[in-house]
């Protein structure tokens, strides 16, 4: 198979690095070799967070080369139009959460934070493919932003086409830390929301 290239772009304390982790453990149960490699910001927890994960049967190198990725899973907006500048191309997709993480700028009004609306556009231009999904209600109803990560997992295996099957990213799920079973409700929540935005999906 040719290297599939995934992208995750948030902020310290979204679960960046465990939702790598996550698919590079998914990637092993599918008998795939996953590379990881991690970027940070000025901190770790509020600074822009960037993982890379290529999945393939060869060795590849951890960082994903410019304009190569395949599928960019985008943890806050800002985060992803920024790993998205840089990295995304026309084949990119890009999935996207649109709860943002306001900035201290943006927080005391020195700065003004982009509209959603704004974000999408940009990325139009930047991607092959986007959808903003709304993880809002999903967070509310399982009452608690900290399984956000494995939403997003959710989201971006029923829109994206990750060379893995249901039953290896549940079984990599039940390794992450935290409340298992809350973190297999997020995963499949987020499968099922993403199902609204198009009919594409695999079991």
């Amino acid at each position: 198979m040719n290297t599939y290239n995934i992208m995750i772009a948030g902020v310290g304390g979204q679960g960046n690095l465990q939702c790598g982790a996550v698919l590079a453990d998914a990637t092993m149960e599918a008998g795939l070799r996953p590379v990881v490699g991690e970027t940070f910001g000025a901190s770790r927890r509020g600074g822009g967070v960037i993982t890379h994960l290529r999945i393939s049967e060869e060795h590849r190198g951890p960082l994903i080369p410019q304009r190569e990725v395949d599928l960019m899973l985008g943890m806050e907006p800002l985060e992803a139009l920024r790993a998205s500048r840089d990295f995304a191309g026309q084949r990119t997709m890009t999935v996207m959460s649109d709860m943002r993480v306001e900035t201290m700028d943006t927080l005391s009004g020195t700065r003004a934070y982009p509209s959603t609306e704004e974000i999408a556009a940009c990325l139009r231009d930047l991607c092959g493919e986007l959808y903003v999904i709304s993880p809002a209600e999903a967070m509310d109803t399982l009452g608690t932003s900290r399984v956000l990560n494995a939403y997003m997992i959710g989201a971006g295996f029923c829109l994206g086409y990750m060379p893995l099957k249901r039953n290896h990213i549940r079984a990599a799920l039940e390794n992450m830390r935290g409340d298992t079973e809350l973190n297999i409700r997020a995963f499949e929540r987020g499968i099922e929301d993403a199902k609204s935005l198009t009919t594409r999906s695999d079991d």
